[in-house]
């Protein structure tokens, strides 16, 4: 059901506030991924530090890298046209790291040389490695300095080639770039591809998980006073869900029960008030004739009237709809004008009706005459004598009423639809009340209520239903 609004262009009767749009640091999954990022990378330095220790105690293993990966960066910058140095890339010519030196020599199939490089005293013999020779490496240590010697084969797109390598220096320093790739390809790749998957699932399980949340926020967020018997569904998710829709569900009903009893208070006393009021009355009417008889009898009637008001607004707050109601609305606008009508004519304000092609909506006929004669009234009081109400239905699912008072400025049109408010406060002619009951009435049906100025001056009430 749809909240009924008053319309105005103007400050309006309060609603209720909505969600704001959550940041998306504040959002669960901001956090949970944050936190599975934190995880990630505590794992990766877990996983680095374990590299790096295995390599450091396992030098034969850290020996082999080393030769194969100058062997391949040899090969990738060798021209490929014989000679002695001319053909290798500039920075082959640099050491790997200070105080280091390599050197290498490049055969091809046959044993030929096609090129080499001598890095200062560090000179290569030249021996033909065996054709059938695919990996050699060895290591000669003296102290705290090694010399590393290798040989592999490189098949290349056009030729194979077999480059011998020799790296002497001392310390950690040399195997840095290869600890370095081998924690790039073997940890980080692998592991940054695991966690961007981690994080879609993430998205995928947290988003599933909170939907039944997000659901029952909604359907909170819909709840106003009208609605106070609408339940939030249980899920069939995890226990956390289910027990904050039960919780949801038992304040609804403690709620519900408690406007229920406010109202049901309302409604009684305004009940019970009628019959000593009435008693009243007959009492005052028997009384000689005196200008405190009359106004006795006036205050009296009045006290008779917030009465009626009050057990019109509990039956409003109240109202059912059954789901196969129908109102005719030009008959309703009709009925209620011509009913009216000698009352208007008696405080010279004449009703005039004007059938514009109403439609029949799904309502309460009773309720719908209510706001109607309310409006009607309301109309009747404020308009000058001698001046004409007009009281509309359609075109469509449309009521209106209009008069030819003050009409009503913009920055009170909100107001008007509190209880007891009144535009003027010496206006003591009514309870206020009018425009609320209108507007409990129009929640009820989802409608809404609308007041703008008339054409030449004054008010026009639009009451406007769905369909």
């Amino acid at each position: 059901m749809t909240r009924a609004r008053p319309d105005s262009g103007a400050p309006a009767a309060p609603r209720p506030p909505r969600e704001p749009r959550p940041r998306w640091r504040d959002t669960l999954f901001f956090k949970i991924s944050v936190r599975l990022a934190l995880v990630t990378l505590a794992f990766v330095l877990i996983q680095v530090l374990l590299v790096v220790r295995m390599y450091a105690s396992n030098t034969t293993e850290l020996d082999q890298l080393l030769i194969s990966a100058e062997a391949n960066r040899i090969a990738a910058g060798y021209a490929g046209h014989p000679g002695v140095s001319n053909d290798i890339a500039p920075e082959l010519h640099s050491p790997i790291a200070p105080d280091t030196r390599r050197s290498f020599i490049i055969h091809e199939r046959g044993g030929r040389v096609v090129a080499r490089y001598d890095d200062g005293d560090l000179l290569m013999e030249d021996v033909a490695p065996l054709s059938f020779l695919v990996i050699r490496t060895q290591r000669e240590t003296w102290g705290e300095r090694f010399l590393l010697s290798g040989t592999r084969r490189i098949d290349t797109a056009d030729r194979t080639l077999w480059i011998t390598v020799a790296i002497a220096g001392s310390g950690f320093r040399p195997f840095v770039p290869v600890i370095f790739d081998e924690i790039r390809f073997h940890v980080i790749v692998p592991l940054v591809a695991l966690s961007l998957m981690l994080l879609m699932f993430n998205f995928s399980v947290v988003r599933s998980a909170l939907k039944p949340l997000k659901a029952a926020i909604d359907a909170v967020n819909r709840i106003d006073a009208t609605q106070t018997s609408t339940r939030i569904a249980m899920s069939s998710s995890s226990w956390e869900a289910q027990a904050l829709t039960r919780a949801v569900n038992h304040m609804l009903e403690r709620l519900e029960g408690t406007l229920q009893t406010l109202g049901d208070f309302a409604g009684h006393a305004a009940h019970e008030l009628r019959t000593p009021l009435a008693i009243l009355t007959l009492g005052i009417r028997r009384l000689p004739d005196s200008p405190d008889k009359a106004a006795l009898l006036d205050d009296v009637q009045r006290m008779t009237r917030l009465v009626d008001q009050m057990l019109d607004m509990a039956r409003a707050a109240a109202l059912d709809i059954p789901a196969g109601a129908r109102a005719d609305l030009g008959r309703i606008a009709s009925d209620v004008a011509a009913a009216m009508t000698p009352l208007a004519v008696a405080r010279g304000r004449p009703i005039a009706y004007d059938d514009r092609g109403a439609a029949t909506v799904h309502g309460h006929a009773d309720a719908i005459r209510r706001a109607l004669r309310n409006l009607i009234d309301n109309a009747i009081a404020h308009a000058p004598p001698g001046t004409t109400v007009t009281v509309a239905s359609g075109p469509g699912p449309l009521l209106s009423v209009r008069d030819h008072g003050p009409g009503i400025a913009p920055e009170q049109r909100g107001k008007v639809f509190d209880r007891f408010y009144r535009v003027r406060r010496d206006d003591t002619g009514g309870a206020g009340m009018g425009l609320a009951i209108a507007l409990a009435i129009m929640e009820a049906h989802g409608g809404t209520i609308r007041i703008r100025d008339a054409e030449g001056g004054g008010a026009l009430v639009e009451l406007r239903f769905p369909g």
